[in-house]
């Protein structure tokens, strides 16, 4: 099937899945149940996945992408680099292997069209950050735009300008949901601490954040998150004694550090080249 006819005579366009795992059917999910799922067809192709009610399972890769106009590579990149190189037909992929560059998959998928992105686990949920680098001189502008509607299906996203930027986004929001969990869970110890039951101080400390998230969004033209600290805190009361404690100039540099550290690391993963 020709992408850019399907696209401009609104036929359905297959989508392929190579890898179920968690990443791969949240991805599916999302697609289908979003109004951009009217538009497409599914396939899947899975190491060990005969059957599943919910879409058409592949005996094959080759197959999967004969019958895909657009393929997801949703598998473990050390799972990728054991492919023998592929003949594709220039098909588009979109990959969303963590560390694995652009120059590394053409080399096995055999296509210029390649799209590597940069999801968090919120996307589960429709809610995710989705960060994305490709060479759009490659790509026409209609096959950009509809690719554009796919990530939209998956939460807010945007294009880096360079590759070497998803290095960047992994430290802040790949590995971000860690640092919220974090933070829950250290409030939910500490209200155990002053005796609330864990369900009570689960609950509270859910409401706290959804709550202060909501308010900040109301408010974000108007104030900064520091404009927002300064207004809970009163000289001399609990807030400011709080964050004394805590030393929070201590506690940005704290977090400058980590998010660096997690930088580093993702850059160190990102040139690993098997070939």
């Amino acid at each position: 099937m020709n992408l850019s006819m399907s696209i401009k005579n609104h036929k359905k366009i297959n989508i392929g899945i190579f890898g179920l795992g968690n990443m791969g059917q949240a991805i599916f999910k999302l697609l289908r149940q979003n109004q951009i799922g009217k538009q497409l067809n599914f396939f899947v192709y899975s190491l060990n996945l005969k059957k599943n009610k919910n879409v058409t399972c592949l005996n094959s890769l080759e197959e999967l992408i004969n019958k895909s106009d657009i393929i997801f590579l949703c598998i473990k990149p050390q799972d990728f680099y054991n492919l023998k190189p592929l003949e594709t037909n220039n098909k588009i992929f979109i990959s969303i292997m963590a560390g694995v560059k652009i120059a590394n998959i053409k080399k096995i998928v055999n296509s210029q069209n390649v799209i590597r992105v940069m999801p968090n686990l919120p996307l589960h949920v429709g809610q995710g950050i989705i960060a994305w680098f490709t060479d759009e001189k490659k790509l026409t502008k209609n096959k950009i735009n509809f690719i554009k509607k796919i990530f939209t299906s998956f939460g807010y996203n945007f294009k880096v300008t360079r590759e070497s930027d998803l290095d960047k986004i992994t430290a802040i929001s790949g590995s971000g949901p860690a640092y919220v969990f974090l933070f829950m869970d250290a409030l939910i110890k500490s209200a155990i601490n002053l005796e609330f039951s864990p369900q009570q101080a689960e609950t509270i400390v859910f409401e706290l954040m959804t709550g202060s998230l909501k308010y900040y969004q109301s408010v974000k033209n108007l104030y900064t998150p520091n404009q927002l600290i300064n207004m809970v805190k009163s000289k001399k009361g609990t807030t400011e004694a709080a964050l004394n404690k805590l030393d929070a100039k201590k506690f940005y540099k704290q977090w400058q550090d980590a998010t660096l550290e997690a930088y580093k690391r993702a850059q160190a993963i990102s040139n690993y080249s098997p070939r």
